[in-house]
Parts: structure tokens; sequence; C-alpha cells
């Protein structure tokens, strides 16, 4: 296998495609320093996998793409493609020649192919292993590879010699093998605890399991026996009810006869009622005219009260208006001598402003006289101001000539010393840039450190980042079971509700009554409800209410009789069936005497110990009213005696003492789960709140895990950030330190040219000071000749100034009588203003007098209208008072009709009494026969019902399923059956597909473990076999190459002796290598003691041991022969040139030794600065 091509795209300087052809032997690479020959080296590192960009001399992986020139666009990618020659098939692919490419791109992507199909880096990397070719080959050496194999660790230099051993592939299979070893053994963990943890929950499965089974067994016995006794309670109460209807006929015949007796007196009683009721409307009528006439009397008494008051009003008002008429007339005089006052100060105003006109407009004249005098004198000296203009105008354009220069000459001095102060400053820049190199050197180190610690802390925020997220799983987990846990809550709360609103455990003809009801509007507003859903009652008292209630449980509460009738003529029309209603306007009970509360072990009356709307009050006392609920039985039964068992009392377990003493009790099966069902809605509606804020909570801790691992990934992304940063910067200021050295080159060149400037600046200044001398002079003559001027200027002003005094003194005088007069323009205004008031009031006073005269006139008039009404009032008073005698002795007549008619309905009322309170007792009778009936009624549908609900079984399907066994010794087995179930306790019915789902994930997860045991301990055979490959192959290639080394070392030396020692023989797999050798004359030393050019050729010397014991296919070398003398050169050329009988050498070089045993050159130039050419030349045709 050798290499037969390289083509580069846009990698570093290589713009351009170029094309490398190499043959068999050595083929040397040539050029200039910066040419890019170094490039071609790069080029192939990269494609054969190298993933340090700093082995590629680059900061980051955009950095190899072409990045332009002043000419050229930078290039978004960069590709390298290598042709190797498979003939002798060393790679282990089906081809006789083998492509393979790289493409990196400026987003830091990049893709490989192999013979153009795209695949992994790892691919490349297996295809080359112990090849000698690849990332951590030896068939790539550059200066950094010499330093890297003679200047590293023992332990590092190894790497080389594994290559070099053909150790590679075995030492990557035991690394995979390794890794895929550790993820084994946390799988093993992994399902070791699960097994554990499915053990633990195995056991207390299977018991429950096995008590499943126990309980449906259970089940199904107690089943057949529950049928039998059900059919034949049903059949015990069919007769009952027969007997109940029986008395119940003879009762209903008793109670007709005693309404047609009861409505025949109402009758008789309702004749004598209307005759009373008319007697006391006539008694009202006539009471009513006699208080009207009472009314009469005492308005017509206030309306004379009234009017007297007016009149004294009237009389009090003429009396007032008089006076104020007189005060008015006083007012009116007064106002009319201040307006002649005033009047007469006008008149004496008016005649002084005349005076004051006159004198202002002689002052006026003589004042305009004496500035037109002035005016004159002031033309005369204009003529002269005019030449010191002109005066002025020459000295300023001499100063501004003078200035200009002066300001040149300046400006000059200042360039001059800005010059100077430049050539400071430039050398102080040099000295500061110097400085500034030294801490950008300083700064690239400490950014390096820098880099290592962000790059820890990146490594320990991505496993705090694993750890987050691993709790958010097991958060997630949490979060998940307590939803269920309330989807299931809410969907059972439901189903309750649902149950409640559809009747269910009431009996057929309440649930579809009152289905009908809620449909319809004119029913629904009578009626308030079913007994059991308007109550509410504490847990501990539901089973005590429930039995005390018994069928009147379904018992409907209506407003009104009315109501209740319409209802049975709904159940009749629609054959719902039969159902109790308790009218509230129609229901009645007696208080109960409460002294049992004070006996113990009394809870109270079972209508005192539930909750319920005020308004059914009627209705709960009806039916709880005379129940008496007790702690237990013995209870009961004490106070049942000491009240000679008159009343019905009921025990929180269910047992009953009916009034007469006889006692219910025994096992309660299954309420109809009215009462209780209430409860489990309250309950079921508490457990939904607190999974409800339980599902809040783990949301809210969930949710700050979240924050906390965005905050996490934030943090990393900044640490990554943090590093590409400094990075840039790293790069920015290697990037500094070059322009600052090219910037102290270019100052250099300033200051050479500043200091030729200053010379010429000089000679300008002096040429300047002789035209500033010049300028002086001619401003000192025109100095003199304005001073003559001046003098004449001056003179005048002096006069100017006593014409001005004069001037002045008038404007005084006239201002002062401009003020006069206007005091006495003002006092005119003013008395006009009071005029005008004082006009105005009189007139105001003369209207007033005429108002009060009027009004005066028609208080007297009114005063006369009142006296007249005072007189006709009093004569209607005394015809009202004769009307109200003869009325008061009509009304003394008609109560005595009324009295005597009282008696006789009194007499009426108490033989209907009697007669109603025999109904009464017979209609009680009726309905507690009624009840009875109802409740067998209820009590056989309750039990088809329950024989529905516990085993959905009709009452006719039930009767060909029973045992044919003595009742009592079946209910002595149920009693044993139920204890038995009770016995079991929590019974888990699910246990049996749980244990089975279980198990056979237990199993499952046990073979997939037994897999994993058997998977690690083959893991752990092929690691010992790598090793034992290892330690043998590096053994014996260790030896062969350090023979080799010996030999080789003698022939590149010229003599000497040089040894390859392990640092730890006994441990093969890790130890290190050193390397002693003794240069001919020179005693054994370590190789860190030798000269540049001796280490240089003490690798080369190692570096061709390898390549005689394991050949490679092709070798580049980049300049190592740089640091040997021309004598090493020779020596190095010469071998090299024995060795590429075996193998191709490319080599970068600038030495002639080396290019004259080249069979190939290729020449690297820069024709175009920033962009690499290539030429080549075979040495044999030239």
């Amino acid at each position: 296998m050798f290499l037969k091509k390289l083509e580069i795209i846009g990698f570093k300087s290589f713009a351009d495609r170029v094309v490398l052809n190499f043959e068999k032997g050595i083929t040397a690479i040539v050029g200039p320093n910066g040419s890019g020959k170094s490039n071609i080296s790069d080029a192939v590192r990269l494609v054969l996998g190298e993933q340090s960009i700093k082995s590629l001399r680059g900061n980051k992986l955009e950095d190899v793409i072409f990045v332009g020139t002043e000419n050229r666009k930078p290039l978004s990618f960069a590709e390298v493609t290598l042709t190797l020659d498979n003939s002798d098939h060393m790679l282990p692919l089906d081809f006789t020649e083998v492509v393979i490419t790289r493409k990196i791109f400026r987003s830091g992507e990049s893709e490989f192919y192999i013979n153009k199909t795209q695949c992994r880096l790892k691919d490349v990397f297996e295809l080359f292993m112990d090849t000698g070719i690849g990332r951590d080959g030896y068939s790539i050496i550059g200066q950094g590879k010499i330093d890297e194999i003679l200047l590293s660790r023992p332990e590092d230099r190894r790497q080389i010699f594994e290559e070099a051993s053909g150790i590679s592939k075995y030492k990557y299979k035991k690394e995979e093998a390794q890794k895929k070893l550790v993820v084994t053994n946390e799988n093993i963990n992994r399902i070791n605890d699960i097994l554990l943890e499915l053990q633990n929950q195995l056991e207390p499965l299977h018991e429950q399991k096995i008590k499943a089974e126990t309980f449906l067994k259970l089940q199904e016995e107690k089943k057949r026996i529950d049928i039998t006794i059900y059919c034949h309670d049903i059949d015990e109460l069919f007769k009952k009810l027969n007997n109940f209807k029986s008395d119940y006929t003879v009762i209903e015949k008793n109670v007709l006869k005693l309404k047609t007796e009861i409505e025949s007196k109402k009758n008789t009683l309702n004749e004598a009622e209307s005759e009373l009721e008319s007697f006391k409307e006539q008694l009202d009528r006539k009471k009513q005219d006699y208080y009207n006439s009472i009314n009469e009397i005492e308005t017509l008494n206030g309306k004379i009260e009234l009017l007297n008051e007016k009149v004294k009003n009237s009389e009090e008002n003429i009396d007032r208006l008089k006076k104020s008429l007189e005060d008015s007339k006083n007012k009116s005089s007064l106002t009319s001598k201040e307006i002649g006052v005033i009047n007469d100060s006008i008149k004496e105003i008016e005649s002084k402003k005349q005076y004051f006109e006159s004198e202002l407009s002689i002052l006026i004249s003589r004042y305009e006289s004496i500035k037109e005098e002035s005016s004159l004198k002031q033309m005369e000296v204009e003529s002269a101001k005019e030449d010191v203009v002109d005066i002025l105008n020459e000295i300023a354009e001499n100063n501004n000539i003078l200035s200009k220069t002066e300001i040149m000459k300046n400006n000059l001095s200042e360039k001059l010393n800005d010059l100077v102060k430049t050539q400071n400053n430039l050398l102080n820049d040099i000295e500061l840039k110097n400085h500034e190199i030294n801490e950008i050197q300083n700064n690239i180190e400490s950014l390096n450190s820098e880099l290592v610690i962000f790059n820890d802390d990146k490594n320990l925020t991505e496993e705090k980042l694993k750890s987050l997220e691993d709790n958010i799983k097991i958060q997630n987990g949490k979060y998940e079971k307590t939803l269920n846990e309330y989807n299931s809550a809410i969907a059972k709360l439901r189903l309750l509700r649902d149950m409640d609103k559809e009747y269910e455990g009431y009996n057929h003809s309440i649930k579809n009554l009152m289905k009908y009801i809620e449909k319809n509007e004119s029913l629904r507003k009578n009626v308030l409800g079913v007994v059991g859903e308007l109550i509410d009652v504490r847990s501990e008292y539901s089973l005590a209410i429930e039995i005390a209630l018994g069928s009147a449980i379904q018992d409907v509460i209506t407003e009104t009789t009315e109501s209740a009738k319409d209802l049975i003529s709904v159940l009749k029309k629609n054959n719902f069936g039969r159902a109790t209603f308790l009218p509230l306007d129609n229901i009645t009970y007696k208080p109960f005497d409460k002294s049992f509360n004070n006996c113990d072990g009394v809870i109270g009356l079972a209508s005192d110990i539930i909750d319920y709307d005020k308004k059914i009050e009627k209705a709960i006392k009806f039916i709880l009213g005379r129940v008496i609920v007790t702690k237990d039985l013995d209870t009961a039964i004490s106070l049942s005696r000491k009240f000679k068992n008159q009343f019905k009392l009921v025990t929180l377990k269910g047992e009953v003492i009916n009034p007469g003493g006889s006692i219910t009790g025994g096992s309660v099966l299954k309420s109809q789960n009215i009462l209780k069902r209430k409860e489990d809605i309250k309950l079921e509606d508490i457990k939904c709140n607190k999974l409800a804020k339980e599902l809040k909570e783990l949301k809210k801790h969930k949710d700050t895990l979240t924050k906390e691992m965005e905050k996490t990934k934030e943090k990393l992304d900044n640490i990554i950030n943090n590093i590409n940063i400094k990075a840039g910067i790293l790069n920015d200021l290697m990037k500094n330190k070059s322009s600052l050295e090219m910037e102290i080159e270019k100052l250099s060149t300033i200051i050479k040219q500043s200091e030729l400037e200053e010379k010429q600046i000089r000679d300008i200044i002096n040429s300047y000071d002789k035209e500033i001398n010049k300028y002086k002079d001619n401003i000192s003559q025109l100095n003199q000749k304005k001073a003559c001027l001046d003098k004449l200027i001056r003179d005048y002003k002096d006069n100017k100034d006593s014409s001005a005094d004069v001037l002045n003194k008038l404007e005084v005088e006239i201002t002062n009588l401009k003020i006069e007069l206007a005091k006495y323009e003002q006092k005119l205004m003013n008395d006009v203003s009071k005029l005008n008031e004082k006009e105005l009031e009189y007139s105001n006073i003369t209207g007033s007098i005429i108002e009060i005269e009027k009004s005066i006139d028609k208080y007297e008039n009114l005063k006369i209208m009142y006296e007249k009404d005072i007189n006709r009032t009093n004569e209607k008073s005394e015809i009202l008072n004769e009307r109200l005698k003869k009325i008061n002795e009509e009304i003394h007549e008609i109560e005595r009709k009324i009295e005597t008619k009282l008696k006789n309905i009194n007499i009426d009322k108490e033989i209907l009494d009697k007669l109603e309170n025999e109904y009464s007792k017979e209609i009680e009778k009726k309905r507690l026969k009624e009840l009875n009936i109802q409740k067998l009624e209820m009590e056989i549908e309750n039990i088809k019902n329950k024989l529905w609900e516990d085993y959905e079984m009709t009452f006719n399907n039930a009767k060909a399923n029973l045992i044919n066994e003595n009742i009592l010794t079946l209910r002595q087995q149920l009693s044993k059956i139920n204890a038995s179930i009770k016995e079991l306790g929590i019974v888990n019915l699910n246990a049996i597909e749980e244990y089975k789902n279980l198990k056979e994930r237990y199993d499952f997860l046990k073979m997939q473990y037994d897999d994993l045991v058997e998977a690690k301990n083959s893991l752990n055979s092929i690691i010992d076999d790598a090793n034992k490959i290892i330690k043998a192959k590096f053994k014996d290639n260790f030896n062969l190459i350090e023979a080799q080394f010996k030999e080789t070392f003698k022939k590149l030396f010229g003599g000497g002796r040089a040894e390859l020692m392990l640092t730890n023989p006994d441990d093969l797999l890790n130890t290190g290598i050193e390397i002693n050798v003794q240069p001919p004359g020179k005693k054994l030393q370590n190789i860190s003691l030798l000269s540049g050019g001796e280490k240089a050729l003490v690798a080369i010397s190692l570096l061709f041991a390898m390549i005689l014991i394991r050949p490679t296919p092709f070798c580049i070398l980049d300049e190592i022969d740089a640091a040997l003398d021309d004598a090493n050169v020779d020596r190095f050329a010469s071998y090299l040139k024995d060795l590429s009988r075996e193998s191709q050498f490319i080599v970068v070089t600038h030495r002639k030794g080396t290019m004259s045993v080249a069979d190939t050159l290729y020449g690297v130039t820069m024709q175009e600065k920033g962009v690499s050419k290539l030429l080549s030349l075979k040495l044999e045709s030239a």
C-alpha cells in the first residue's frame, strides 16, 4: 500500500484546488518560509482525523479554512482528499484504491467519507489502526512530534511504541470492552435493585392474592344465603301488608262519616259568622262616620286658628312696612344732598386741569428750540469722526496683518513644540508598546490557565446538569402517580354526584317522580325535595338516622297539601307507583319532653342531631321528633322501660326499640347509602382538594428543579461561551502582539521624518520675525494722526454737555406737569364715578318707596278676607257637632246585636271541636296504617332493590335459586361468613392480577440479569485476553525496536551507544520508556542533556528503527532535518534513501542534502499574497 494522491481545496493558504500525485520513493516539498509547504502535512493530518486544532497550528476549526486576502473572499469550507493504493489489501476493504475525504465548515461541523460514502471519525480511526498511519501513528513526524518523543514523560512516550508494536487494535478493543463493562455493571446493579424491590413486593402480594381468592369464595357462598333470606323476608312482609290493608278500609269509612258531619256543622257556623261579619261591617262604617265627623270638626277648628294667625301676621307686616317706608324717605333726602356736593367738586377739578394744560404747552415749545441748536453743532464734528474712522481702519488692517503673521509664527512655534513632543511621545510609545507586548505575553499565559479552570468548571456543571435531569425524572414520576390518584378521586366524586342526582338508592316511584318534577316548572316551585337529600348527618350518626328514618327517608316534602295532591295524580297518571308526601301546611307534631337528655348514654332526639333548613322543621320533627338516639342497646332498653315503652329508640349500631317494647337488631348487610353517600361526597371532595394541593406543590417543586436545570444549562452555555470568548481573546492577543511589533517599526520611520520637518520650520519662523517689525512701525505713525482728531472731538463733547443739562431740566419740568395733570384727571374720573353711584342709589330708593306702599295695601286687603273666612268656618263646625250625637246612638244598637250573635257561634264551635278531635284521631289511625303499609311496601321494595343492587337478580328469578334449609340456620351461617370476611380485613381484589403481572416482570428481569452477568463474564474474558496479547506483542516488539535502535543510532551518529529502558518491567501494560544515549566521544547520558541537533538525530534514529521493524505504507517528515548540520543531513539523507526501497517518504524540507536524494520535487510559492501555488518537478526527467 502507498499514498497515490492528495487533493486540497480551501485548506489554509490553498485557496484553489491543488493536486499532489505521489510515486514510490522520496517526494520532497520545498519552498521559502511562510509559503505554506507545512500546510500539506497538516492537510494529511486533517484527513486522517486529527481533532487537536493546536496540532494543526490553529486556535479553532474555522482557522484552517481559507480566510481570504485583499483580492479574494474567504471560503465557507475546506476539503482534503487522500487516495491510497490498496492492491495488497493492507486495509480491510475490498477495494484496490481507497479514497478518504474530510470536509470542514465554518459552523464547526465536520464530515468524513470513505470512497465517497459518508462515515464516522471512528470508522477512519479503526481503518488505519495498527498500520502506523493515523492521528496517533508515526507516519507523520514534524518538529513538534520530535519534541514529543524526546521530552515527554516516559509513560507518555509509550503511545508511539504501542503503535509500532501493532497493539493499538487490541488496546482499542480492550478500552471498548471496559466501557461496555462499566455500562453492564451499572445495568446489573440497576436490575438487581429492581429485583430486590420486586421480591419485597411479591411476598406480601402473594398473601394478598390468597386472601382475595378466599374472599371471592366466601362472597359466592354469602350470595346464595343472602338471596334465600331476602326472598323469605319479602314473603313475610307481604303477609303483614295484606292484614294492614284490611284494617285501613274500616278506618277509611269512619273518616268519611265524620267528615260529612263536620262539613255540615261548618256550613251552619259559616252562615252565623257571615251575619256576624255583616254586623261588624255596619259597626265599622258607623264608627268610620263618627271618626270622620270628629276629624272634620278638628280640621275646621285648625282652619280657624290658622286664619286668626294669618290676620295677626298681616297686621304685623303692615306695621313693619310702614316703618320701612319712613326709613326709605329719610335715606332718599340724604342721597340727594350728597349728589349736590359731588357736582361742586367736579367743577373745581376741571378748572385746575385747564391751568396745568396751558403751562405744559409753553415748556414743550422751549424744549424743541434748544434741541434744534444742539443738532447743528453736532454736524460740524461728523467730518472729524469720519477721518478718525479711516485712520482706525488703516491701524486695524496693519494690526490684522501683524496678528496673522504673529499667529503663523506662533502656530509654527507650537508645531515645532508639538513636533518635538511627538518625537518624545513616539519614543515613549515605542517603550509602552514594548511593555504592552510583555503584558500581552503575560495575558496569553494567564488566559491559557483560565481556559484550564473553565474546562474543569464545565465538567462539574455537566455532572450537576445530569443530576438535576435525574431528579426531574423522579419528580415527574411522583407527579404522574399523584395525578392518577387525583383523576381517580375526581371520577369517583363525579360518580357519587351523578348517583345523587339520579336518586340512586331510592325506589323507582321516587326516582321517576323527582325526574318528572325537575322537568315541570309548575310542580317544582312547591316541592322542597326528598327527606334523604334535604338533611345533613355526621358520619357517626348516619347508620342510626337511616334506620330511624326507614322508608321515610324517601318521603317527599311539599309546601302545600294541594301540591301533594297534584303529585299523587302524577304518580297515578304515569303509573310510577306510590309515595308518601309531607305537606308543610297540613302536618303537625307534638313537642317532646326532653327530660331524657340528662340520662347517661343518650345522644339526643334524632331531629336535633342532624342539620336541615329551618323551613322544613315541621316535616323533620314529624318524622324524627319523637325518636331518641342512644349510644348502645343497654341504654336504649333502660330508657324504654323508664318511659313505659312509649317511644321509638335507635342505637348508633342500628338496633331499634319500637313503641310497645319490640326490639329489632342484628348485622346490617348493606344500607341504601343515601345518607352515607352525602358524607362520601364531602370526604371525596376534601380528598380531591388535598390531592390538588399536592399536585400544585409537586408541580412547584418540579418547576423549581426545571428552573435550576435551565439556570445550570445557562451556566454551562455561559462557561462554553466564556471558553470560546477566552479562546477568541487569546487569538486577538496573538494578533495584537504581532500588530504592535509592526507599529513599533512604523513609529521609528515616523521619528526620522519628523526630525527633517523640524529644521524646515525653524527657517520659516526667522522670516516671520522681520515682517512683524515692519508692521509695528506703520501702526505707530497712524496713532499720532488719530490723537489730533481726538482732541477736536473732545472739545465738542464738553460744550455739548451744557446744552444737554438745560434740555434735561426742561424734560424734568415737563414730566412733573404731566404727573400733576394726570392726578387731576384721575380725581375727575373718581368723582364722576361716585356721582353715577349716588344717582343710581337715589333711583333705587325711590322705587323701593313705591313697592312698600303697594305691599301695605295688599296686606290690608288680605286681613279683611281672612276675617270673613273665620265667620263661615264657625257655622260649619256647629252643624257637624249635631250629626256626631246621632251617629253615637246608632253604634250602641249594632254592638248589642253582635254580642247576641257571638254567644250562638261559640256554642256551635264547641260542638265542631269535638267532631274534629274524633276526626283527627281517625285520620291519625289512617295515617299510621298508611305509614305501616308504605313502610312494608318500602321494605319489600328495598329488599328487592338490595337483591338487584347486590346480585342483579329480580325477586322472581331469585326464587329459582333458594336453599332448602331452615331460615334461622341460614342466618347463623351468614353471620359466620360475614365474620370470616371481616377477619380478612381490607381485601385487594386486584392482587390476583397484580401478582401475576409482577411475577411475570420479575421472571423477565431475572432472565435479563442472568444475561448481563454472562455478558460481564464474557467482557472480562475479552479484557484478560487483550491484556495477554498486549503484554506479549509489546515485549517482543520493544526488544526488536531496541536492538534496531542501537544499530540505527550507530549508523547515523557514526558510532556511540544507545539503549531503551522500561521504567516498570513488571507492569508491561502501563510501563514508561526511558531513552539513554552515548554519542561518540561522550558519556552515557539522558537525552535532555543533548544539543538540539543531537536530539533531532536521536529521534530520527528511533523513528527509522520503528519503520525498519514495522514499516508504514508511507511516512511524512516535516522539517525534522532543520536542526541537523550538513554532515548529519547527508547521513540522514543517505539512510532515508535506503529506507525508501521499503516505504514511501514525503519530506517537507529546505536542506539541499535532503533534496538531493528526492525522486520528485514539489515547490510551494506565494506568487499572490496569502495564496499558495504548487510547482512539480521529476528529478529523473530534469
